[in-house]
């Protein structure tokens, strides 16, 4: 049986580095093909307008200091959400890439969502 029934909305919004978690993954927008895989992140308040981030990335010896308000393309962040259940109002932790999954709108829990593995019935 399905886990649960999500409808999610395109994954269009600006991400920006300080939304940046250790395994996830972003390129920069003038280089969409190189990605990036966060390992660690640290982050160093300058003043109250500008943090800065140091970004340790897998395969790489430095790491790479960005300020907060950086613009990347992220490609995979892997996120846990916990949404309630449209029929039954229950809530449930969702696991969602959102650039390939979408931000989540709505959820129907396992207790709703058909079978779709059973055998239809055969006369």
């Amino acid at each position: 049986m399905s886990d649960h029934a999500v409808v999610t909305l395109s994954f269009t919004r600006p991400v920006y580095a300080h939304e940046l978690r250790p395994d996830d993954v972003f390129a920069f927008p003038d280089a969409p093909r190189t990605p990036l895989t966060v390992t660690d992140v640290k982050k160093a308040a300058i003043s109250p307008e500008l943090t800065l981030l140091a970004f340790t990335l897998l395969g790489r010896t430095e790491p790479v200091n960005l300020p907060a308000s950086t613009p990347v393309k992220p490609l995979r962040m892997a996120r846990v959400i916990s949404m309630t259940c449209l029929l039954c109002r229950r809530n449930q932790d969702i696991e969602l890439d959102l650039p390939r999954d979408g931000e989540p709108l709505s959820m129907v829990c396992a207790d709703h969502v058909p079978d779709q593995d059973l055998p239809e019935d055969q006369d």
